[in-house]
This record gives structure tokens, sequence and C-alpha cells, in this order.
């Protein structure tokens, strides 16, 4: 045999060797080591940037299994990733990884579309939800019905997105969340059962908001929660900080956080607050915390609720003339508004307490010097 045939007949035993050799490799590792070096360079090097990619699967309808490669991302990580992911259209049921080969892993995902997605894409592109979806079937009916009620197509967005906080806040009752029922943490509990934790209002807002075209974003991050309780009482307001939920909106080009959870406060007074509506970073983050590379910058306040409403006041003479034109029209119930550069105190609201009809004024502040909302129980 001449050298030149020797030499091609090694090479090609090494080549059918080596072939075998990635083969029983996939088989023990499930994956192939060859995928691997092409894979490396558009790997995932992030936990957020697997979360994008996986929100974005389900953005787009994606139900079951998705494949991706990750490098520096570790398992821990992995198992904690719809903490990080926004679950409005969905999350990661479970995951699968593979042994690491030339510096990167597979993974496979098994994703889920929640009923929000099912129910969006049938009420904006009349996609009909399939029939074993019976929670979608009877939280789309529900949609319908609300949006309905509360919104019309004349309404500005600012418009739309009031009166969709204020059903809202109105129909849903704080839970502080039961292991037993997953629908408190959803937009189901919020809408359908009327009980929720900040997850399902939080869901329930972004859902109602994007069917009435409203731009939104659904964000994760942690509150002080003893900031959440109105009540007159100090001594309730124990602060610690905790897992949150609320969103982002956009009205007419500005971005503001909206905390629907937190304007409906608990505490002896059963009302109707706006005290965290459409917020700019700067005051949200008095007793909120997320991460700002990840959500849309919210540095304006023309369109917060005690600007718009003009109820709004720099020094104590304007707010006193608000307050007794606004209880001597109605001395009883309860009224907002929202104060800077000056405390509220009983100096502060000493004008009020002549005007005739009232029997009792109760107060509560939620804020400080930089923007402070007032609120007052008035009874006869």
């Amino acid at each position: 045999m001449s050298r030149l045939k020797k030499g091609i007949l090694e090479a090609f035993i090494l080549l059918v060797l080596l072939a075998i050799l990635l083969k029983l490799v996939e088989y023990w590792t499930g994956v192939n080591p060859v995928n691997n070096i092409f894979e490396k360079k558009n790997a995932l090097g992030s936990i957020q940037e697997v979360a994008a990619m996986l929100t974005n699967e389900l953005e787009g309808g994606t139900d079951g299994k998705v494949s991706c490669y990750i490098k520096d991302v570790s398992e821990e990580e992995l198992k904690n990733i719809n903490y990080i992911m926004s679950n409005l259209n969905g999350s990661v049921d479970s995951f699968q990884i593979h042994p690491k080969i030339f510096g990167c892993q597979k993974v496979v995902f098994t994703i889920a579309r929640s009923d929000n997605s099912y129910v969006y894409d049938a009420y904006k592109n009349d996609v009909p939800i399939p029939d074993e979806k019976k929670d979608a079937q009877v939280l789309l009916e529900r949609v319908v019905k609300i949006l309905k009620k509360t919104v019309s197509p004349t309404m500005t967005e600012y418009q739309k997105e009031l009166a969709l906080h204020d059903y809202l806040v109105e129909n849903c009752v704080y839970s502080s969340g039961s292991p037993d029922n997953d629908n408190e943490f959803r937009a189901y509990g919020a809408l359908v059962e009327g009980q929720a934790v900040c997850n399902g209002y939080a869901e329930a807002m972004a859902l109602l908001l994007s069917c009435a075209g409203v731009e939104n974003q659904y964000v994760v991050g942690t509150a002080d929660s003893g900031s959440r309780d109105h009540s007159s009482d100090s001594e309730k307001n124990t602060e610690h900080r905790e897992n949150h939920a609320w969103n982002l909106v956009k009205i007419n080009g500005y971005w503001y956080h909206m905390d629907a959870t937190w304007d409906d406060p608990v505490g002896e007074e059963d009302i109707l607050s706006h005290a965290y509506f459409n917020m700019s970073d700067e005051l949200m983050e008095r007793d909120h915390t997320w991460d700002k590379e990840k959500y849309t910058p919210c540095t304006d306040m023309n369109w917060n609720y005690f600007r718009y409403e003009h109820a709004y006041f720099e020094n104590p003479s304007d707010l006193g003339d608000y307050l007794t034109e606004k209880l001597t029209i109605k001395p009883y119930g309860s009224l907002e508004c929202a104060v800077s550069t000056f405390q509220i105190n009983e100096y502060t609201l000493k004008g009020i307490y002549g005007v005739p009809g009232i029997s009792s004024i109760f107060y509560s502040t939620v804020g400080n010097e930089k923007f402070t909302v007032l609120t007052l129980y008035v009874r006869q």
C-alpha cells in the first residue's frame, strides 16, 4: 500500500473514531459538542438575557419547549428565573440543564402561556381560546365586561388609566396570599374572584391597560410594606422589605409608576386612594426598589393624579382655601390632595375645623416634604 493511500485510510479512521466519540459524548450528555463550539459566541451571558429571551418567546405565543445556550449563568439563577421574568404572558414550568462543554451549556426550558396571554390574543386579535382553557375563557368574559363598563374609544390615555385603576381598587380586596390558591397571584384572582396579592393586582392592571390600548410594563421589585397602611395610627407602620409588583404606564409619551395595590390601603378607612398614581422614579424610590436598568425611566410628573386634577399645593394658604371650599360643598366622606415644601400638622389644618356640618376630622399622610399625599376622613 502506498504511503498516500495509507495516510488517507488513517485520516478516514480518525474521522470515523472522532464522529463515534462525538456521538458517544452527545449520548452521555445530551449535547452535541460541535453545536456548542458554534453556539458559544451566541450563548446568553446573564440571567437577565435568558429571562428576556423567554419573555419574547411567550409574547410570541410559544407554549412548550425552548432551548438556548448559556455561559456564566448558574443553576441557582435558573431556578429563580420566574422571579426575574414578567410573568404576564406565562412562566417557566421546568428546565433541563446539560453539562458544560467548551465553556457553554445547553438548557431546555418548558414554558407555558398564561391565561392573560390567551385573553389578550382573543380580545385584540380575535384568536379563539382553546376549549380546554376554561379559566381563560371566564377571564375573557370578565375583561370584556369591565372594559365595556369603564372605558370608551373617546377617552384619553389618562382617562382610561384612571377609570381602570379605580375599578380595580374598588372591586378587589388585598390578600396576604394562600399557598392553596394560585389564582390570588394572577389577574384571574383580582378580576374574577375579587381577591389578590400584589402580583394579581399588577397582572390585572397590565391586562386591562393592554386590552384598552394603553402601553405599560409589569414591574417586579421590593417595597417597604409598612408604608401601604394609610391608617392615621403611626404605630401600625412598621416597615419591612418584601417582594412586590406594580406597573409602569405610558401616558402621552411619558412613563409613570402606578401601584394599584398600595392605592387599595390596609387600614381602618376603606377608601379609594391615588397616592401611587403616576409617580416619578424619584418619588417612587422612597419606599419601592427595582432594577432601574431593566425598566424605562420615569422622570415626569405632569400626568400625576394630583398635578393633573389641580389638587397639588406648595403653600399652606392655597391648601387651606382648597380644603375649605371642598368641605363646604361636601362636609363628609374622604378627600385627597398632595403638598410639597411644607409639613402637614394640626396647625396647617386648623382652618378647616370651623367648616359647618363637620363633627370630626381624621387625616393620614404618605410621603415626605418633597411630595406628601394628604387624605382626610370627614364625618358629620
